[in-house]
């Protein structure tokens, strides 16, 4: 028997009304989100990326209840967000990035007692449970330090345990590792893989496509309020033309060259970038049939042209979404 998604929204809305202008006379509309489809599956690291003011916030916020929707219905647990939200929240988490959230005059000790008895964990259980966090997110020794003695990376891994503490089935994370050391970062993921590999389910926003990369089955692109693709990495690499990159770069091409590329087997896309003096014609190829000799051949005039290919990154798909959305 299939189990039902984790995570169900459809054509959810949000907008936001301010007022400005003489005597705050005029009244402003934003809308945040404009009609949000997304499932996500019992289980996995669902991954949600988008630029600043996407409403990639709004909608974590949504789905943990801290924020109702303007229109449309989602469900996390089978649970109604808005109608259910007392039922569904002792059985969530929310993790948001930076130093906010935490009491920093008491200790890591302190601030988990205080969030125990918030999250409703049996008294008798407290103590065990606060004890085996700080222990997987490796604070034990610093359990009875103040938190204001705390770096950044410490600061994280507290909201971490935080997250966890009453032992949620469904866990947001929104930018987890913003502003963290590489190594701090690296652990941080590697936690993040053990809950789901306790089966726990993770809703995971993040600015760092690596991160989305090494962590995440799925992906969904959020751009402007809506969804404008969502599939696994590799999905998501045939939606943007291949898994191929060919980069052709030399001091400037004429616009026949350019058409010339275009028109090359294999070639979906081309871009062009300027870099100094320098131009860059970009190429998602989704076969294998374009060489290198090709390339040369169409364009007889650049001998000292520079021709390097890559696979297609996660970070190259994202900027191909982002940008032929705000055409």
């Amino acid at each position: 028997m299939l189990r039902p998604p984790a995570v169900k929204a459809k054509g959810l809305t949000r907008h936001f009304e301010s007022r400005k202008g003489f005597f705050f006379s005029e009244l402003t509309r934003t809308e945040a989100l404009r009609g949000v489809d997304l499932e996500v599956a019992p289980g996995e690291i669902f991954g949600l990326l988008g630029p600043n003011g996407a409403g990639k916030t709004t909608l974590t916020k949504i789905l943990s209840t801290l924020l109702l929707p303007s229109g449309g219905r989602a469900e996390v647990l089978g649970l109604d967000v808005t109608r259910e939200a007392l039922r569904l929240r002792p059985r969530i988490g929310l993790v948001l990035g930076g130093e906010r959230g935490l009491y920093n005059r008491v200790s890591a000790r302190e601030n988990l007692r205080y969030f125990a008895d918030l999250y409703g964990v049996p008294p008798e259980k407290r103590a065990a449970r606060i004890d085996e966090v700080l222990t997987w997110v490796g604070l034990a020794d610093a359990g009875d330090r103040r938190v204001e003695e705390f770096s950044r990376g410490m600061k994280q891994k507290l909201h971490l345990a935080r997250g966890i503490l009453h032992e949620p089935e469904m866990l947001f994370l929104d930018e987890p590792t913003i502003g963290l050391d590489p190594k701090s970062a690296r652990e941080t993921r590697k936690l993040v893989r053990s809950l789901v590999a306790n089966g726990v389910t993770i809703l995971l926003t993040t600015h760092y496509m690596f991160e989305a990369e090494e962590l995440c089955q799925r992906i969904a692109v959020l751009s402007r309020g809506k969804i404008v693709a969502r599939d696994t990495i590799a999905g998501l690499r045939r939606l943007v033309g291949g898994d191929r990159t060919i980069e052709v770069e030399d001091y400037g091409f004429e616009d026949l060259e350019v058409a010339r590329l275009r028109r090359l087997p294999g070639v979906s896309r081309l871009f062009t970038e300027e870099f100094g003096p320098r131009l860059r014609c970009t190429l998602r190829v989704g076969t294998g049939e374009l060489t290198e000799a090709q390339i040369r051949a169409a364009l007889p005039g650049h001998a000292e042209m520079t021709v390097r290919e890559r696979r297609t990154a996660l970070e190259d798909i994202y900027l191909d979404l982002v940008e032929e959305e705000a055409k």
